[in-house]
């Protein structure tokens, strides 16, 4: 019995148990336009780092950056914009070659509004995914969702 519980204790407090990835693709699709999809992928991902789940800090980041489209305030929309992409450089920095990431910060940067000036990897990103993406665990259907989205 104490084993159940010690196991059951260990599963409720380790992240890597509890995000579902698809679940997580699906809101970062709705982040920039949807507030609570927003905070449903901050909440879902704020308890990942860089060390222990990079792809899921990576979601966290442009989340947190994507909260600048909920905020009025243009110095909080400026805070949480510059505070996700230091994040999101900062795993891309560290995990370069990771295809998830670099089309996160291509979706990011694609959606951007030009005077914040993010937007020189977008090309790169674009290219970067297409040459590996078959490379990826990504299902076949999420595949093309991508391909379809990096080629519209």
């Amino acid at each position: 019995m104490r084993k159940l519980i010690l196991f059951l204790f260990v599963l409720a407090v380790t992240p890597a148990f509890s995000a579902d990835m698809a679940k997580v693709r699906d809101l970062f699709a709705k982040i920039s336009v949807d507030q609570t999809s927003c905070k449903s992928l901050i909440s879902l991902t704020k308890s990942y780092s860089l060390s222990n789940e990079p792809v899921l800090y990576a979601y966290y980041a442009a989340a947190e950056m994507a909260l600048a489209n909920h905020t009025s305030w243009p110095s909080a929309k400026l805070a949480h914009f510059n505070s996700g992409k230091s994040k999101l450089e900062a795993a891309i920095k560290k995990y370069p070659n990771d295809v998830e990431m670099r089309y996160i910060r291509y979706c990011v940067q694609q959606g951007c509004p030009f005077f914040l000036g993010y937007s020189s990897d977008k090309q790169a990103d674009k290219k970067f995914v297409l040459d590996h993406i078959d490379q990826t665990d990504w299902t076949a259907a999420y595949r093309k969702k991508v391909r379809e989205h990096l080629n519209a």
